[in-house]
């Protein structure tokens, strides 16, 4: 009787311990340069193709196109200067970025920001100077820049369609109607003067003649 009051007891325990253990484990790291503070998960997942995935393993975070090899970092993540200013900040799902990421110069002031789904910058993109000013904007889609992507420095739009420079066929149908215009009228223009130089062939070979018979006709009355 009392064997089974322990292991009821014990089971109490237990079940009041997982119900109040967090199911991740924060870590806190640091390097020459930056100190960060993450999450990370046991859990196991089957890794994606072509997706770039973040883990931890041996006190440093590792990632890896379509694999992982240690416990996969999840939730909330931050990267900070050694003054503990923030330098990045976003959210991991299972090893996979997620949501709005943003990054910080050493000043405070917002570098970047941009939107990820499921490890895939796919939103807008914006940069910023250290002034706070915008520099470029854009989006992404399916991690490949799309559509109009604007350089306020360089005072400069270029349109992407997956990632390549896109130009609107009208232009292109435009252009090789103008060189087609061009060309036609060099055409003609070969073709007036050719017609020019023969009618005056033409002339003058008839004068030829006309002297030719004259001048025979000159000999013989002589």
């Amino acid at each position: 009787m009392k064997t089974k009051a322990l292991h009821f007891s014990l089971l109490i325990i237990s079940l009041f311990f997982l119900s109040f253990s967090d199911p991740y484990s924060i870590k806190r790291i640091s390097d020459k340069d930056f100190r960060y503070e993450f999450y990370t998960t046991s859990k196991t997942i089957k890794p994606q193709s072509n997706k770039i995935y973040y883990w931890f393993k041996g006190g440093i975070i590792h990632n890896s196109q379509s694999g992982i090899s240690g416990e996969l970092i999840n939730d909330k993540f931050v990267k900070m200067y050694l003054s503990n200013q923030l330098a990045e900040q976003g959210f991991f799902k299972k090893g996979l970025k997620v949501g709005s990421w943003k990054t910080w110069y050493q000043n405070g002031m917002i570098e970047t920001t941009q939107k990820w789904s499921n490890g895939v910058k796919s939103g807008n993109f914006y940069r910023y100077n250290e002034n706070g000013e915008l520099i470029e904007k854009g989006k992404y889609k399916n991690n490949k820049k799309n559509g109009a992507w604007i350089d306020f420095i360089k005072k400069d739009t270029i349109t992407y369609k997956n990632g390549s420079v896109f130009v609107k066929k009208i232009k292109l149908y435009k252009e090789e109607k103008a060189k087609e215009k061009a060309k036609e009228k060099a055409k003609e223009k070969e073709e007036n003067k050719l017609e020019k130089v023969s009618k005056s062939d033409g002339k003058t070979n008839f004068f030829k003649r006309l002297f030719n018979k004259k001048e025979t006709k000159n000999k013989a009355n002589d």
